[in-house]
């Protein structure tokens, strides 16, 4: 039986693309570059952290690191002013965790995004404490697939790895589940490029967050 629940954040309770996207054109904007990202093509910016988002913006750019401090700034001040402007939860999800809060599963969220923004965009959405504990990345740890935050939370709260369930929607997540152990739920809702290999790897898929309740 299952006692607690990982989530992945971006693409997985929360639809934060719109924010992103307008966040990087903007800081790319105001560096002078000349291009842009749809939304679509921002789908490829994301999953593993701000640095690697920022590297894949700066395109032939990636390894000059004056642009990438440039443009990283510029989009963090953006970012942290607009993340939720757009963002809201896909449909189902305040549902799907209410009731399994109610049947007493402990929910966790496990985040590239930095933990400052993490800790604000969760609980604008879901409420203050809804979840058990929100981790973010903080200066120095290590980006998932590094199964770094996942194995804290199984640490702090004394967790065998069969009572947790890992929930995402992409690679990463996927890869970041392998890594630490646990099984996982792939979410076809998301960012994810949802190629025939990757859906061979997870131990669930759901189509929709009603899915995870019956599956629970």
């Amino acid at each position: 039986m299952y006692k607690a629940i990982i989530f992945d954040l971006d693409g997985t309770l929360l639809d934060t693309l719109p924010d992103i996207k307008d966040a990087i054109n903007q800081a790319l904007l105001e560096c002078g570059y000349e291009y842009s990202f749809t939304l679509k093509e921002s789908t490829h910016l994301i999953g593993d952290g701000t640095d690697n988002l920022i590297r894949r913006a700066l395109k032939e750019n990636s390894g000059d690191m004056d642009a990438f401090s440039e443009l990283k700034a510029h989009y963090m001040g953006y970012y942290k002013a607009w993340q939720n402007l757009h963002t809201k939860p896909f449909p189902g999800m305040v549902e799907t965790l209410s009731e399994l809060k109610k049947r007493g599963i402990k929910l966790f969220v496990a985040t590239n995004k930095p933990d400052a923004l993490a800790n604000v965009i969760v609980p604008a959405h879901f409420g203050e404490g809804f979840f058990d504990r929100i981790y973010g990345i903080k200066d120095g740890d290590p980006v998932k697939p590094n199964p770094h935050q996942v194995l804290k939370i199984l640490n702090e709260n004394g967790f065998a790895k069969d009572e947790v369930l890992y929930v995402g929607d992409s690679v990463t997540d996927v890869n970041t589940a392998e890594n630490a152990g646990l099984r996982c739920c792939l979410c076809l809702w998301g960012y994810g490029f949802y190629m025939e290999e990757l859906l061979k790897r997870p131990s669930f898929l759901l189509h929709r967050p009603e899915e995870l309740a019956d599956l629970i």
